[in-house]
């Protein structure tokens, strides 16, 4: 506390960050003078609050309506232990500011509203349809998850959409997810009464309507209005980017966000410092996304020490972001709708624009465009401002609040390196990363009847569970895959290289028909599992073989099912 003194600037640093919030509250452009003159008043009156290495102090304002308002700014240390970002650094940045005006939230986070489980999480999980919830983990990480849930809940909270009551088991608090089931069913949060944690609520269960005791408990005592979907749009102009409107990044803060770039990328990007690469190596070998970002966090310190690198960052930066703007233009679903749930009511709706920093095929970080309107000349003037860079694995959890995006849009399934790893994220087909869909072909006509009469000669056909997959033909012969690797015969059946599909590989078994009987042999060592019709589940290890009929399944891998038709 030594450092502290009754001049702001003297030991405290300004964000950028800080400076937008005062002047979105009061429209002007004074934020710095607003700030130290709040922090005068004070220090001098001794009204700051001090907690562990946080300062709260309170500062007013007026509005752009000319109404006070009382905004509350948090400064926090920066860490002595960490080496700094920046030459000189001082004691203390400016951490948040949060109106004091009815905005906030009564809960910041669903963890303060309610606990959550790990268990909890994993019955949601096994509940709602297959999809990715970890970025590392196959066998039951949930980083993903736990980000859609909170940033639903918070969105909820501000639509007044959590719904309490009471019957004769007691008080409960309920909310939809926005999750289905297999039958499309909404699945709800289930909560009741905490007396063992800080939270007031613990989850209990994750249901549907009239299932379990949850699910039955809610329809006697909500009947047909069951608690709502959040809504995060109104009409198709928020989440549809316009490639029309000037893209205008604030470069200045973007060179602040090297930590947030693919290390891989940052290799060739920093490749004459030497101070960098034992940063990147350390990076490379972190499997966890946030433990990277900050092992990369010293570069910008490294950045700012060396003018010659500094520049050629900027030029890779900027026609990095001319690229995003040219793609959106020229296909505006490479521009991906995501949610930010703020610090305060309300969450908007921002995009996400893949940057190439190295390779036009390759997705290295992401540009968070933001929609501004303006007053020009009398008239309305819409822009998008670059404000910020995120990494893939952020850019993926603000997506996948507002909607389901694994397998949708190709360039952001780089989030997962299982994908990033194979050194292409181009579909399967060899269609552009940037297709904003993966269309599988349909099934072709069948020959002339000789063919069919002929048993060796016959097709059959695999159906995905998602019948927007379309469906697969099988003829004899056929080895089953997803292409990974130019260099290796192609698979005879492309299956796209999407989640589902993750640890297929190029030549992962092939079928054969002999005398009118159907067979599957698996090549590869992550197996397949056959369902038949029986109901019994055939685990087929490397080598092995087993016979199909007419309306088995199989799960290559761990994919999502497919049925096999002859």
């Amino acid at each position: 506390m030594d450092t502290i003194t009754g001049d702001l600037f003297e030991f405290c640093a300004i964000t950028n960050a800080a400076r937008e919030a005062v002047n979105r509250t009061t429209g002007g452009t004074d934020a710095e003078d607003l700030l130290k003159a709040g922090w005068k008043l004070a220090f001098a009156d001794k009204s700051y609050k001090c907690m562990r290495d946080i300062i709260r102090f309170q500062v007013s304002v007026r509005d752009q309506a000319g109404e006070e308002q009382v905004l509350v700014v948090k400064l926090k240390q920066n860490d002595p232990n960490k080496k700094p970002a920046r030459k000189n650094p001082k004691p203390y940045y400016t951490y948040g500011i949060d109106r004091e005006d009815g905005s906030q939230r009564p809960y910041q986070r669903l963890w303060d509203f309610a606990y959550v489980s790990d268990s909890a999480y994993k019955q949601l999980m096994d509940l709602a349809l297959p999809e990715p919830w970890s970025f590392t983990d196959r066998d039951g990480g949930h980083e993903i998850l736990s980000w859609y849930l909170n940033g639903t809940f918070l969105h909820l909270l501000d639509e007044e959409k959590i719904r309490y009551g009471q019957d004769a088991q007691g008080k409960f608090a309920v909310f939809c997810t926005g999750l289905v089931n297999r039958n499309f069913e909404d699945i709800y949060c289930f909560c009741e009464p905490n007396s063992k944690a800080k939270a007031e609520w613990i989850v209990k269960s994750f249901c549907t309507k009239g299932s379990g005791n949850a699910g039955k408990r809610l329809v006697r005592a909500l009947g047909t209005d069951m608690p709502q979907r959040a809504v995060y749009y109104r009409t198709l102009t928020d989440v549809v980017y316009d490639g029309s409107f000037e893209l205008v990044p604030d470069f200045e803060h973007l060179m602040l966000r090297w930590n947030r770039v693919e290390p891989s990328a940052l290799r060739v990007l920093f490749a004459g410092s030497a101070e960098a690469a034992p940063l990147i190596d350390e990076a490379e070998r972190e499997s966890d996304p946030k433990k990277r970002q900050e092992l990369l966090e010293p570069l910008k310190g490294i950045v700012d020490g060396d003018e010659r690198l500094r520049r050629s960052l900027w030029r890779a930066l900027s026609d990095a972001c001319e690229l995003a703007q040219t793609r959106a233009r020229y296909m505006f679903s490479s521009a991906i709708p995501s949610w930010n749930p703020k610090r305060s009511k309300g969450g908007e709706v921002f995009f996400c624009l893949p940057l190439s920093l190295v390779d036009v095929d390759r997705v290295d970080a992401v540009l968070v465009a933001r929609r501004i309107e303006v007053q020009r000349d009398g008239a309305p003037y819409c822009y998008y401002e670059g404000e910020t860079i995120y990494s893939l694995q952020m850019a993926y959890e603000h997506a996948r609040t507002l909607q389901r995006v694994d397998g949708l849009m190709g360039w952001i399934e780089s989030a997962f390196p299982s994908v990033a790893a194979e050194g292409s994220i181009t579909p399967a087909g060899g269609d552009s990363a940037f297709s904003s869909t993966i269309a599988p072909s349909m099934t072709p006509q069948l020959g002339n009847d000789d063919e069919q009469d002929d048993p060796s000669s016959r097709l059959a056909r695999l159906a995905p569970e998602d019948p927007a997959m379309g469906t697969y033909v099988v003829r004899p012969g056929d080895v089953i895959g997803v292409a990974r690797r130019s260099s290796d015969p192609a698979p005879d059946i492309v299956l796209p290289s999407i989640r589902t599909f993750k640890y297929v590989s190029q030549r992962h078994g092939t079928f054969t028909c002999a005398g009118g009987t159907w067979s599957y042999e698996q090549h590869d060592v992550n197996g397949t599992k056959v369902r038949h019709l029986d109901g019994s589940v055939q685990k087929l290890a490397k080598g092995s073989k087993t016979e199909l009929a007419s309306g088995d399944e199989l799960s290559f891998a761990e994919s999502a099912w497919m049925k096999f038709m002859v």
